[in-house]
């Protein structure tokens, strides 16, 4: 159980200064955002972390001053970027406050599937890295399926809708009719109002 008195951000830098994890992390790996501290800011939660890059480690920080770059993303959109390899469909979704040198550097950094492949290589092994990735890509499928398919049925709907929708041609025929039947009836009345 978590002592009360340590941070969360405590026991994940126990894990990434590890001498398994430090020893997973190939020289000069995190050069390109080396003193560099990146705030992503997840939408719709209250969490956000704090990523500071040093010496080819990254130390989570419990406070956000002096941050060089925010990213704000959705946690979905987060994962989705990660597992396309940084597709432009999510990349675009991301906002970005500060240095967006910094903040591209660390984007690339994160849609480099090779890189991440080797860091979780050496954390996890490669047996079980293998069984990781093959479960990503399978989550991956599923989800880009699920979003072709919502897709989809939006674009049938919203047909079907058109479809059922007067044009305007039939809008103004209609008025039209209404405008003659109220005539007609005019008409009616005053030849037959006096008649009992």
């Amino acid at each position: 159980m978590l002592k009360e008195d340590l941070s969360l951000a405590y026991y994940i830098n126990k894990i990434f200064h590890s001498d398994i994890f430090s020893k997973s992390i190939p020289d000069k790996f995190l050069d390109d955002i080396d003193k560099k501290i990146i705030k992503l800011t997840f939408k719709d939660t209250a969490f956000s972390l704090v990523i500071y890059i040093h010496d080819n480690n990254i130390t989570i920080l419990d406070n956000d001053k002096d941050v060089d770059a925010e990213l704000i993303i959705s946690p979905i959109v987060f994962i989705m970027f990660i597992l396309t390899k940084g597709s432009d469909k999510f990349s675009s979704k991301i906002v970005i406050n500060g240095d967006i040198d910094t903040a591209n550097k660390f984007n690339n950094f994160l849609s480099n599937s090779n890189k991440l492949r080797e860091v979780t290589n050496h954390i996890l092994g490669e047996k079980n890295a293998m069984r990781l990735e093959h479960t990503f890509i399978d989550i991956k499928s599923a989800l880009t399926e699920f979003i072709n398919d919502s897709n989809s049925d939006l674009v049938d709907t919203l047909i079907d809708d058109l479809n059922i929708l007067p044009s305007e041609k039939e809008i103004n025929k209609y008025l039209d009719d209404v405008d003659d039947l109220k005539s007609r009836t005019d008409q009616l009345y005053k030849k037959y109002k006096n008649v009992k």
